[in-house]
């Protein structure tokens, strides 16, 4: 009898622990600082619902949150893959408030990895918007694996001091209904590339540092599943399966469980497996936000289940968390808008179709891009003595569409949205309008480079000014056949010495000077000032637009399109003006021609 008891025990406490155990994880990335839902703002009404074709924002974000924490209050974890800031508005109020890291913190987010952008504004700032943050009691545990701080400057002393404090730390042990979770962050490959703002901060091999941790974590510390929150990325390739980094990353380094990906804003609609690993992504700007239910038997992963939330107008925004953003609202209208005579709600244009970019789809079909570089060229020629001839803006830092929603009308936070990225040496968000002087050889040069960046899908470059006749049978370099200014033929030869006026905005125009090594020595490009000599720094060809005022007054990329857009005529009589039908499609300056 004892015997057979026994066994009833036995096998009774096996039934108890093959039970499978579920784990919930809800992740974001590349939030950008949208607070706000977007398409257009203007009829964003997350308290209301059925009434808006508006996709996201923080109080639709934060409800869906709620309800799946409700429903799982022992086994949640909440994510974020990095580039939380930079997109809006608000995002330029950040270092004085640390509002979103709060806000984050108090809607329930674990863990938040850093990505390119939250270096944006160097290293010294990003360490201010942390701190004032925990100064406000409110702020979630921030991680990066992979960061290194110089040891020879003192400009990344602040935020070093935050990584010594642990408000920064390279990883986490937690544990989640009897599973031990080990996580650790990566800033990839490509974000670290396009963060120059980062110096003296450095990142690390991420391969090198992903091994360094699945070791100490399996090893050392005994974890039962691993989680990268990697801002590396991965791209839909023409197989319908995926590539880049991340999957890279996944093949290399086995021992990691979980990837959860960022920087390349991609939705993807269900986990994608490499070997035994799990890879998700959950598109961009708070659209819709990664939901997971994972399965365990004996500390074991069984099963993945994965899908995305779609965060639109049939959710219930949270009001607790609207009514902080209405009042955060009113705090950027004064210290930002209000101070260029602009006000928040404030009609700048309307329009009945929507104005694009898509740079991971189609960049050359983009409507928005040429309309961007014409209303620099407009911008710079009505109000500088110097004018331009041609100007330029890249794909990569065109941020966000117009849409015309409801009304189609237009506020300076949407046409914000648009070129946000940046700061100059004022008070006033946003990449200053720069000029460079080349000769005629040396803008051949340019374009002839510029050509073969397209095949990048952030480095399509739209033009304003000028016409390119080129072949792309030819080699490389020598595809650019005639060019024309302001429709009149330019002679591209060496014996030209007049100087050709360059215009973009100031992150753009830094690469100019690195033709040369983007070249590989092929290409020499010399920008210059309007005398002729070389330019020594980019800051010294930012545009000044008050000669009269000491200093450099800038203007920013984002009020020339404000200013084009109210240049427009009032076709309809409401004192609105619209957006011409001329951009309903897309044109380009570059013509194809066979010889």
């Amino acid at each position: 009898m004892k015997h057979i008891l026994f066994l009833l025990l036995v096998g009774f406490s096996f039934t108890l622990q093959a039970q499978p155990t579920k784990l919930v994880i809800m992740h974001t990335n590349d939030m950008h600082s949208k607070l706000i839902g977007f398409g257009p703002e203007s009829d964003y009404s997350p308290l209301i619902i059925n009434n808006d074709s508006t996709l996201g924002g923080f109080a639709r974000l934060s409800a869906v949150i709620n309800e799946k924490r409700n429903a799982n209050p022992n086994n949640f974890l909440l994510l974020d893959a990095g580039d939380f800031l930079m997109g809006s508005i608000f995002h330029a109020a950040e270092p004085e408030t640390g509002f979103q890291l709060s806000l984050m913190k108090q809607m329930g987010y674990d863990f938040v990895a850093l990505g390119n952008h939250e270096f944006d504004f160097g290293s010294q700032k990003l360490a201010q918007i942390i701190d004032k943050a925990r100064q406000n009691q409110q702020v979630p545990q921030i991680l990066c694996s992979n960061i290194i701080f110089s040891e020879s400057s003192t400009k990344d002393d602040s935020l070093e001091t935050l990584y010594k404090n642990e408000l920064i730390k390279p990883f986490q042990i937690i544990e989640k209904n009897g599973i031990k979770i080990g996580i650790f962050s990566l800033v990839g490959i490509d974000a670290a590339a396009v963060a120059p703002n980062s110096k003296p901060v450095s990142f690390d091999e991420p391969m090198k540092v992903a091994k360094k941790m699945v070791e100490l974590l399996k090893n050392q510390h005994h974890v039962d599943f691993i989680i990268c929150m990697s801002h590396s990325g991965l791209y839909p390739s023409k197989e319908k399966v995926y590539e880049g980094e991340d999957v890279v990353l996944a093949k290399q380094i086995p021992g990691i469980d979980l990837i959860i990906s960022g920087h390349t804003h991609v939705a993807m609609p269900a986990p994608f497996k490499v070997n035994n690993t799990y890879i998700v992504q959950a598109g961009c700007y708070v659209r819709e936000i990664g939901f997971l239910e994972l399965s365990f038997e004996n500390k074991h992963l069984q099963s993945v289940r994965g899908t995305l939330i779609e965060l639109d107008d049939k959710i219930q925004g949270d009001p607790l968390v609207f009514e902080q953003i209405e009042n955060y609202k009113k705090i950027t209208n004064t210290k930002f808008f209000k101070k260029l005579g602009l006000d928040y709600t404030q009609p700048v244009a309307e329009t009945d179709f929507p104005l694009t970019c898509h740079p991971y789809i189609d960049a050359s079909v983009s409507n928005l891009g040429p309309l961007a570089a014409d209303a620099i060229r407009y911008y710079i020629n009505k109000n500088t003595k110097e004018g331009t001839d041609v100007t330029l803006v890249a794909s990569g830092t065109i941020r966000e569409d117009i849409v015309p929603g409801k009304t189609g009308i237009q506020t300076p936070p949407d046409i914000f949205r648009i070129a946000s990225l940046g700061w100059g040496n004022d008070s006033i968000p946003g990449y200053p309008l720069s000029t460079v002087y080349l000769t005629g050889k040396e803008l051949k040069g340019l374009v002839e480079v510029m050509l073969l960046a397209q095949k990048s899908e952030d480095s399509y470059i739209y033009y304003s000014g000028i016409k390119v006749f080129y072949n792309p049978k030819k080699m490389m370099l020598n595809r650019v056949k005639r060019i024309e200014i302001n429709g009149k033929e330019i002679d591209l030869s060496k014996k030209n010495t007049q100087l050709y006026k360059i215009s973009a905005n100031s992150y753009l125009l830094s690469f100019v000077g690195r033709i040369k090594k983007l070249s590989k020595g092929l290409v020499k490009v010399t920008p210059k000032t309007s005398d002729g000599k070389p330019l020594l720094k980019i800051s010294d060809a930012v545009l000044d637009f008050d000669l009269s005022k000491d200093g450099v007054q800038e203007r920013k990329e984002w009020l020339s399109i404000i200013a084009y857009l109210q240049s427009f005529p009032d076709t309809d009589a409401d004192k609105i003006p619209n957006i011409p039908q001329s951009y309903k499609t897309s044109h380009s300056c570059l013509v194809v021609v066979e010889k």
